[in-house]
C-alpha cells in the first residue's frame, strides 16, 4: 500500500506518424511527404512523491505552438489528477516530422485532424502512465557523445560568418565561432520490483539529418536511439533535446538513412554506457518542480532592414520551393514584416524547472543557442542541468548578444531570433530563480 512518501513511476508510449502525404516541416519543400521510413512515437514518464503527481511527454515532432501545448497541458493535468504547472510536453524538433507550426509555409499547412488525434493520444498516455505508477529507484548519470553535434557557425577568413551547411571553400573557414556541447544527461528509473521503467536522456543537436529534399517521414536519429535504448534494456526510453540552436550534426555529412542509423546508434551507445556506470539508485529522490513567468521584450527592427523587406516583397508573392537547408530571402523578408505588426512589445516567458534527484530540467519554448545552455549548466555546480528545449511552446530562437553582432543565420528577425539581445541574461537571471526553488 502506498504511503504516499515514496517515490512511483510509470511510462508509455504510442504511435504519432502522421499519414503519407502530409507536409514535413524545419526545412522548406514544395511537396508533401510520399512515405513512412520508421514510426514516430510520444512517450509519457509520470512520477509521484508525496501524492504530487509530475508528468513529462516527448514527442518525435518539430515543435508545438504554445496555444495548442497550453491546452494539452490543462487536459494532462485533468487526466492524471494533477496541475497544469506539473506537465511538460517537449518535443524532439525532428525537421522530417508533420508541420505543426508552419514556420515556412505559403498557406496554412498544419493537418487540424491530426492535431485533434494527437492529442487525444497524448492524453491516453499520459493517463496509461499514471495508471502504471509503481514504487521506483532513480539514478542520475551523465557522459559524452562527440561525433554527432558541431558548433554550426564558422567564421571565414576575411570575418565572416557562414552556417556548416553553405557551400563554402575549406581553406577559407578559420573554425567554429563557438564550441558546442558534447554532453549527455541521463536519469534512469527502475521499478523497485525489477526492470527498467524509463530512460530519460538529454543531448543538444538537431535533428535535420536528412536535407530538405527529402520527403519521407523518420523521427531521425533520436528515434533510433530511443528504440535501441528500449530494445536493450525495456521501458520507454524519453529524448529531450538541449540547447541546440547553435548546433547541428557534424559537417552535414551522410545525410541519408544510413547517416541516421549511424547517428542514432552513437547516441543509443552513448545512452547505453552511462546506464551501466549508475550504480546509486535511490528510492526516495528529492523531486520538485517549479514554474517561472518574466517579461522578454522583442526586438527591434533597424529602418534599413525594414525597408530591404519591404522591397524584397514588393516584388510578388513568394512561390513554394524546396531548399537543401535554410531560408530564402522572401520568406526572411516575410518574417521580418510579420514581426514589425506585431502590436506587443514582447511576452512573458515561461520557465519550468523539474528536479529529479540530483538532475535538474529547465524548459525553454524555443531553440536556445548552446552558449546560453553552457551558462545555464554553470549556475549549478551541485546539481546536473539540462536545458529542455522545444518545451511547452515555440517562440524561435534565443541567440546570444554576441552571436547577434557576429551575424549569421538565426542571430536576427529574419531568421527566427526575435528577441532582445539580452535574452541570455534575462534566461540565466530567472533560471536562478528556478534554482532557489528547486534546492
Amino acid at each position: 500500500m502506498n504511503d504516499g512518501s515514496a517515490f512511483r513511476a510509470g511510462a508509455a508510449k504510442i504511435d504519432i506518424t502522421p499519414p503519407v502525404g502530409c507536409w514535413l516541416e524545419g526545412i522548406p519543400r514544395a511537396q508533401p511527404s510520399n512515405a513512412i521510413h520508421d514510426p514516430l512515437y510520444a512517450r509519457a514518464l509520470v512520477v509521484e512523491q508525496n501524492n504530487e503527481r509530475v508528468c513529462l511527454v516527448t514527442c518525435d515532432l518539430i515543435g508545438m505552438t504554445n496555444e495548442y501545448a497550453r491546452e494539452l497541458r490543462v487536459r494532462i493535468a485533468e487526466a492524471i489528477g494533477s496541475s497544469f504547472d506539473r506537465v511538460i510536453i517537449a518535443c524532439s524538433h525532428n525537421h522530417s516530422g508533420p508541420t505543426m507550426l508552419g514556420l515556412f509555409d505559403p498557406v496554412d499547412r498544419v493537418d487540424r485532424n491530426y492535431l485533434r488525434e494527437l492529442s487525444g493520444k497524448l492524453v491516453q498516455i499520459s493517463r496509461e502512465a499514471a495508471g502504471r505508477l509503481q514504487p521506483a529507484l532513480l539514478g542520475v548519470g551523465r557522459g559524452e557523445e562527440k561525433t554527432i553535434s558541431q558548433y554550426r557557425r564558422l567564421w571565414t577568413r576575411d570575418g565572416r560568418i557562414v552556417m556548416n551547411w553553405e557551400e563554402f571553400p575549406a581553406d577559407r573557414i578559420v573554425g567554429p565561432a563557438e564550441e558546442g556541447d558534447p554532453e549527455v544527461g541521463v536519469v534512469r528509473i527502475d521499478a523497485v520490483a525489477g526492470g527498467t521503467i524509463a530512460v530519460l536522456f538529454n543531448y543538444a543537436c538537431h535533428p535535420n539529418s536528412l536535407p530538405g529534399d527529402n520527403f519521407t517521414i523518420t523521427a531521425d536519429f533520436p528515434g533510433y536511439a530511443a528504440d535501441m535504448i528500449e530494445r536493450t534494456l525495456g521501458g520507454v526510453a524519453l529524448f529531450t533535446n538541449g540547447a541546440q540552436g547553435s548546433v547541428d550534426i557534424e559537417g552535414f555529412q551522410d545525410r541519408d538513412f544510413v547517416g541516421v542509423e549511424r547517428r542514432g546508434r552513437a547516441l543509443g551507445s552513448a545512452v547505453l554506457q552511462v546506464c551501466e556506470s549508475i550504480t546509486e539508485r535511490d528510492s526516495q529522490p528529492v523531486i520538485r518542480v517549479a514554474r517561472h513567468l518574466f517579461f522578454m521584450p522583442y526586438r527591434k527592427v533597424a529602418p534599413e532592414v525594414l525597408t530591404w523587406a519591404q522591397e524584397i516583397v514588393a516584388r510578388g508573392p513568394r512561390e513554394a520551393v524546396t531548399l537543401r537547408d535554410g531560408i530564402s530571402d522572401e520568406l526572411k523578408a516575410e518574417l521580418i514584416l510579420k514581426h514589425v505588426c506585431r502590436s506587443e512589445v514582447g511576452v512573458d516567458f515561461e520557465l519550468v524547472g523539474l528536479r529529479l534527484g540530483k538532475a535538474v530540467f529547465v524548459t525553454i519554448p524555443g531553440e536556445p543557442f548552446t552558449e546560453i545552455g553552457r551558462r545555464m549548466k554553470a549556475l549549478a555546480p551541485d546539481l546536473q542541468l539540462y536545458v529542455i528545449a522545444l518545451a511547452n511552446g515555440y517562440l524561435g530562437y534565443i541567440a546570444t548578444a554576441k552571436a547577434s553582432a557576429e551575424g549569421g543565420y538565426a542571430t536576427d528577425v529574419a531568421t527566427g531570433s526575435v528577441f532582445t539581445e539580452e535574452a541570455e541574461d534575462l534566461i540565466c537571471e530567472n533560471t536562478n530563480v528556478l534554482l532557489t526553488r528547486l534546492r
